[in-house]
């Protein structure tokens, strides 16, 4: 059973000329952390709408917890979703206790006030001052703390640390962690801000365009995608030698940075590993290259990558 399993989903717009989500597929295994990663205009809070009910779907099917459901109708299950928007509307004239209050009956839930306040506390947070007055980073805690106070079993979020500084940024995820931990719940939260996503997400799901280009593991992307070769040359004319050397032999290599003796360039897995005997060889090291180093791409760049095409390659 999964989480949440999004089947051949689409929401489409005048008559079906705007196709703000195209036939998207995905699975979000039980207990996962789980990010949706896009630019803005992905698709991203389009399909988070339609999994939660706010928007009819073109068509598709959405499960939660393995249970088909038809959002827009189905409402219950929302009771067992810790949902923060992409855009928050609060009522001005509330402060944040008032609007708790105010969710609790709503959603009939019970509410550990303690915890409430222990979250305040570590998000610098006054619980006390109208929702009108407060900052952006600081509506968007309210935002953060009104989707962690019930015991629920999926948590959905899109952009949740849009407005927060980052040690806010750092002290969110901490906590979405220890909750994790305790209560074994699953957690989807859309993003474009990657650093972040590497770091605390085990599975991703990459939109373009409405589509869904890739899902996998963040260890599987970075396993499979272009590692990045940095070489220190002992003359600028040797590491000419091996440009050519890169041109004629290995032309999906991509160059990024070439100056005097320095050499960046990325590759593949298959042709790194083929550049590392050449480097490792003595005719070029120790002669001609004086030092290097192979990183795994960044999930920023491996997510550059999908977006320049490179999914193809």
């Amino acid at each position: 059973m999964f989480a949440i399993e999004v089947k051949n989903l689409k929401k489409y717009y005048s008559k079906g000329k705007v196709k703000a989500v195209d036939d998207i597929s995905f699975k979000v295994p039980q207990g996962a952390r789980f990010g949706f990663l896009g630019p803005n205009g992905a698709g991203k809070t389009t399909t988070i709408r339609c999994i939660m009910g706010f928007l009819h779907i073109y068509d598709g099917e959405i499960y939660i917890q393995g249970e088909k459901i038809t959002p827009v109708y189905d409402v219950k299950y929302r009771n067992n979703i810790g949902y923060l928007p992409g855009e928050l509307g609060l009522y001005k004239s509330m402060n944040a206790m008032d609007l708790f209050q105010h969710f609790m009956k709503l959603y009939d839930m019970k509410i550990n006030w303690h915890y409430v306040k222990e979250l305040a506390v570590r998000l610098e947070l006054n619980l006390e001052r109208k929702l009108g007055e407060l900052s952006k980073g600081n509506r968007q805690k309210v935002g953060v703390i009104s989707a962690l106070m019930g015991k629920f079993d999926l948590l959905i979020m899109d952009e949740p640390t849009s407005g927060l500084d980052p040690l806010m940024q750092r002290e969110f995820y901490e906590i979405v962690k220890e909750r994790q931990e305790e209560s074994k719940c699953t957690v989807f939260l859309s993003s474009h801000i990657l650093p972040e996503v590497e770091n605390f997400c085990d599975r991703v799901a990459i939109i373009r365009h409405g589509k869904i280009i890739e899902v996998s593991s963040v260890q599987d992307l970075k396993d499979k995608s272009l590692k990045e070769i940095e070489l220190d040359f002992t003359s600028n004319k040797a590491m000419k030698k091996f440009q050519v050397l890169l041109e004629k032999e290995y032309p999906i290599a991509n160059v990024k940075y070439s100056l005097g003796a320095h050499l960046l360039f990325t590759a593949p897995p298959k042709e790194t590993r083929e550049l590392l005997s050449v480097i490792s060889d003595t005719k070029w090291n120790g002669e001609y290259i004086r030092d290097f180093t192979i990183k795994h791409s960044s999930l920023e760049n491996i997510f550059m990558q999908y977006y320049r095409g490179g999914e193809k390659e």
